[in-house]
């Protein structure tokens, strides 16, 4: 699971609103050892997905790690809501464009310091200038001043109804410029190389094994969180991570093999409503092979895949995906999105192949002659089966049989790098708005280095416009052109799935991807 590319904000109206003042707790004066609370072992990643810059993280386990360490303006709640972090009030212009935010008292970072409204202001410019892939999170933010140490003045450029959301996501929270200047590119690269603000900080990082996430007695809301210590194991094998929590060893792992859906239904297997897409990615960039530069190859490779059989394998109640973008995702109305776009594929899969085998023809490579070799990169045992099937089903229906499958280990890097010719690219939203999906096909947001002008101004347009009809009929260009040009092919819609040990534990705060375990208790 990986988000790659994130996001422009949908233009939107939102009511102006002002939320309550909270009452500040106490700041204690000094810190002390965690007590009372329960340890426990966790999986969620490798090494390789593990980074707690939170301007350059872009994994969900990474992100997940994020959430325990720092907090933002807004964070999620033991209920998995909204809810004020570092602000004690709000207060919202008529217009809903500018965001006055009164920082609590008792915030500090885990040396002590206070956390201050600059923090945030340094935090979003790091942001921006990491030039990650997140970069673009707060585009919508015209202006954001330190009017002093506890006010943060915010000005939007419109109205965002998912204001919010964006400020309880990681790549938002502040950051101490101090600690940066002073470690340079090992920021965050060890426990000592950064401070923290959340209810956790990580005292050891065995790297390539583990992470240990220690709960902060001086946090503000300590008295809310329920594990002392987080031990968060580094694992990458599927095989390896179901077989740790089958044991007991750890009591949470975000994968697993999917052949082993079937006994884990009923012993610990959860699945959670999710706005997924599940791709296969082709390399458009100057390290990809010609073949794939020409979009009929593409075309034809993606309408030559039996997405029922891959739905099939996986066994994980998936939906079959026409669009790239998932279902869920309504106006006004109730209406889905997706059932107003035209379909990338027929009801009729044969009628698909053939149309693929013209493709191929008008291409040079009929029947798969002269094809070159090509690349399937993916990053665990599962994908592989699924890219498996894949080709099964290319070499059967185009007679192609040139293209390999390989299980790479620092896959993230490999792909983002370039280092393939097709990838495996899944795409978990962060929160439900077309924008979040659609903006990861837009110029230098993708791995796949997809470029199109005419996509770019449709969602540009889109994001920009206030009524919704005008803001979706760009949104359904953008798909258009999308399914003409096949820089990627959807072949599912699933749901998030995880173990957990709910037998024993209660508490798990699963949100679009992300876990975060400070409230859970032990039955």
């Amino acid at each position: 699971m990986i988000r790659k590319g994130l996001l422009n904000v949908l233009a939107c109206t939102v009511a102006a609103a002002m939320i309550a003042a909270l009452p500040a707790a106490a700041a204690e004066t000094e810190k002390e050892a965690p007590s009372g609370g329960i340890s426990i072992s966790v999986t969620d990643g490798s090494e390789d997905a593990m980074d707690i810059n939170t301007a350059k993280v872009a994994t969900l386990a990474g992100m997940s790690v994020c959430r325990h360490l720092f907090e933002g303006l807004y964070k999620l709640d033991e209920k998995g809501d909204l809810v004020p972090g570092q602000i004690k009030d709000e207060k919202v212009s008529d217009d809903g464009k500018t965001y006055t935010f009164t920082l609590r008292d008792d915030v500090t970072w885990s040396d002590g310091k206070p956390v201050t409204a600059g923090d945030f202001v340094y935090g979003w410019k790091y942001l921006k200038d990491s030039a990650g892939d997140y970069s673009t999170l707060l585009d919508l933010v015209t202006d954001a001043t330190a009017k002093d140490d506890k006010t943060l003045v915010v000005t939007l450029a419109y109205p965002c109804a998912y204001f919010h959301s964006l400020l309880a996501f990681p790549s938002a929270y502040p950051v101490r410029e101090d600690i940066v200047e002073a470690n340079g590119d090992s920021y965050a690269t060890d426990p000592d190389k950064a401070v923290y603000n959340g209810p956790y900080e990580l005292t050891d990082w065995t790297h390539q094994q583990s992470m240990t996430l220690t709960k902060r007695t001086d946090y503000y809301d300590a008295d809310k969180i329920t594990v002392d210590n987080i031990s968060w194991e580094l694992m990458s094998d599927s095989a390896t991570m179901a077989n740790s929590f089958k044991s007991g060893d750890v009591i949470y792992s975000d994968t697993y093999p999917e052949e082993d859906a079937d006994s884990l239904m009923d012993n610990g297997l959860h699945f959670e409503e999710g706005y997924n897409t599940y791709c296969t990615m082709f390399n458009l960039g100057d390290s990809g092979n010609e073949v794939l530069k020409d979009a009929r190859v593409r075309k034809a490779l993606s309408l030559a895949i039996d997405r029922e059989r891959v739905i099939n394998i996986r066994g994980l109640q998936d939906e079959l995906a026409d669009t790239y973008t998932p279902g869920g995702l309504t106006d006004a109305d109730g209406t889905e999105f997706n059932s107003t776009v035209t379909p990338w594929f027929s009801d009729d899969h044969q009628k698909d192949v053939d149309e693929a085998k013209e493709l191929m023809k008008e291409a040079g490579y009929e029947d798969g002659k002269d094809f070159p070799a090509l690349r399937y990169i993916v990053n665990n045992d599962s994908r592989k089966t699924v890219a498996e099937a894949i080709v099964s089903d290319w070499k059967d229906a185009l007679g192609i049989d040139s293209i390999t499958v390989e299980t790479v280990e620092n896959f993230f890097s490999a792909r983002e790098s370039g280092d393939f010719d097709i990838a495996y690219f899944g795409w978990y939203m962060d929160y439900p708005d077309i924008s979040n999906m659609l903006v990861t096909m837009t110029t230098g947001q993708n791995d796949a280095k997809y470029s199109n002008t005419k996509y770019d101004d449709a969602y540009n347009k889109a994001v920009a416009e206030t009524d919704e009809k005008a803001r979706w009929k760009d949104y359904d260009e953008c798909e258009s052109i999308l399914a003409e040009d096949r820089p990627i092919t959807p072949i599912l819609h699933s749901k998030n799935s995880y173990l957990f040990d709910d037998t024993n534990y209660d508490g798990l705060v699963y949100y679009c991807g992300n876990a975060f375990f400070g409230y859970v208790t032990q039955k």
